[in-house]
């Protein structure tokens, strides 16, 4: 762990590029030194129907969620969020500053009591 999901609305696609952003959150944390680097897993999915806001077809969405194993001081998963949010940032900084875009990243802990696994990744 972490896990990390990068939902966007239906269209988002269109003004940023996913496959960058995806990749540029997953490297961040990947080789942030907060994490063992080979238990990183980003994907990122596009809503197959999406609102936002007033419904105008021009709004769009990026939710990043960052599921991690409990244990981590509060101070290590801020730095792990805010590395998260920069680095999708920059990606898509253009599409901010064009507006009608919003992004946002959330930390969750996931329950061992809870989650269950089987990993075969060296």
């Amino acid at each position: 762990m972490p896990h990390i999901i990068i939902d966007y609305s239906q269209g988002a696609a269109e003004r940023v590029a996913i496959d960058e952003l995806t990749r540029a959150v997953h490297h961040r944390v990947r080789d942030g030194g907060l994490v063992k680097p080979t238990a990183v897993r980003t994907f990122a999915r596009e809503a197959t129907f999406s609102c936002v806001g007033d419904e105008h077809p021009d709004n769009h969405f990026i939710q990043i969620i960052v599921r991690i194993a409990p244990g981590r001081p509060a101070e290590t998963k801020r730095k792990l969020l805010k590395a998260v949010l920069e680095a999708a940032r920059g990606v898509a900084a253009p599409a901010l500053q064009a507006g009608r875009l919003g992004l946002r990243a959330d930390l969750y802990e996931s329950d061992p009591d809870f989650a269950f696994q089987e990993i075969a990744f060296a």
